[in-house]
Parts: C-alpha cells; structure tokens; sequence
C-alpha cells in the first residue's frame, strides 16, 4: 500500500468519523453526565466495536452479511432496536442523573464501556463504509491481515482522537448543565436525536 493511498483512507475516514453519530452523540452526553475522563470506558468500547468490524470486513464476512437481505436486514433493525431503547431511557428517565464525578459508581466503567462497544456492534452504516472503502485500498496480491491490521488501527486511531475532543468539549460545557432544569433539557434532547438516527437508519435500510 503506497503512502498517497494510505492518505486518502485516513482523510476520508476522518471526514467519515467526525460527522455526528450516534458514537459522537452518545460520548458527548456521558462526557456531560459524569465528566470528560469519565468516558474513556466509553471510548474503548466503541473502538473496540469499530476493530471488529473492520476485521470482519477485511476477510470477506461483512460481504456474506450484505449479499444476504435477512442478515443485513436483521442487522440494521438490530441496530435501529438499540438507539430507539436508548433514546426512549433518555426520554422518559424517571429522575435526572447526579452529574458529580465522585458519584460514578464502580460498575459504571463496564456499562459505559459495553454500551460503546454494542454502539459500534450495531451499527450497520460503519460496515457499509468499510465494505465501500477497503475493496479500493486493499492490495490483492497482498497478504489480508497486515493489510488489514493498518487500515483498522488508523480507523480506530482517528475514532479515538474524534472522541475525545467531542468528550473534551462536553466537559467544558458541564458548569453550564449542573443545573437539573439544564440537563434535563439536554438528556430529552439527546434522547430525541438517538431516535432520529434510527429513523434515517429505517430509511436507509
């Protein structure tokens, strides 16, 4: 794989990442809820979804899934499924989450870090941009894994680096949503756009 070819995987990949998703989304509301370094869990889960996926991809499985209208099907409606669920939890949440950091419990790592990883897991449209980009990179004539370990990486890498500035960002905001009244607003609204990016899922599907 040439340097220029290299380039213009990571600077589509970029432009690809840092477009508002439900990964951005659901990192900028923990980062509010519980503080900036509070989401790192949150950030390795979905990196690790975004490494399965992309290896996946890379030996042919994710073509089986797509040449299959069931299985892609069952994916999609999976993933759609899982932001309506986390939508409505925000929507309709009983009380307003405590947003002080020393209050983060010691299971609250492993949800985080679970809820990341189903977020990237369940989400079709990041197959579909592996599906469309690495049959244009990947070399045939040379081996799948190295190949595939470096697209992966440099994906992941630029996953990482979007989401913390969208955790570092939200962290700055949190003087201005310590208030119940703010939060409260802020929890309903991004409850209200997961399920707009389940809607544009059904009607992608």
């Amino acid at each position: 794989m040439t340097w220029e070819i290299w380039m213009s995987f990571a600077w589509v990949s970029a432009a690809n990442i840092v477009t508002p998703g439900p990964a951005n989304m659901n990192t900028l509301r923990r980062a509010v809820q519980f503080g900036g370094w509070q989401v790192i869990p949150t950030i390795m889960g979905n990196t690790l979804g975004l490494a399965i996926g992309g290896f996946i991809t890379a030996y042919g499985v994710a073509a089986l899934v797509l040449s299959s209208p069931p299985l892609w099907a069952l994916l999609n409606y999976t993933g759609v499924a899982y932001l309506v669920w986390l939508g409505l939890k925000l929507l309709y949440a009983p009380r307003d989450a405590d947003l002080r950091e020393d209050n983060v419990s010691a299971q609250m790592p492993r949800k985080l870090f679970i809820e990341g990883l189903l977020l990237a897991l369940t989400n079709p449209k990041a197959l579909l941009f592996y599906v469309a980009l690495f049959p244009q990179v990947m070399q045939p004539i040379s081996p799948v894994g190295p190949q595939a370990a470096l697209l992966v990486s440099t994906y992941c890498g630029l996953s990482i680096m979007s989401l913390s500035l969208y955790a570092t960002f939200a962290n700055s905001l949190r003087a201005f949503f310590a208030t119940p009244t703010h939060y409260r607003r802020f929890r309903q609204g991004s409850g209200a756009i997961l399920i707009t990016f389940a809607l544009n899922l059904v009607s992608g599907a």
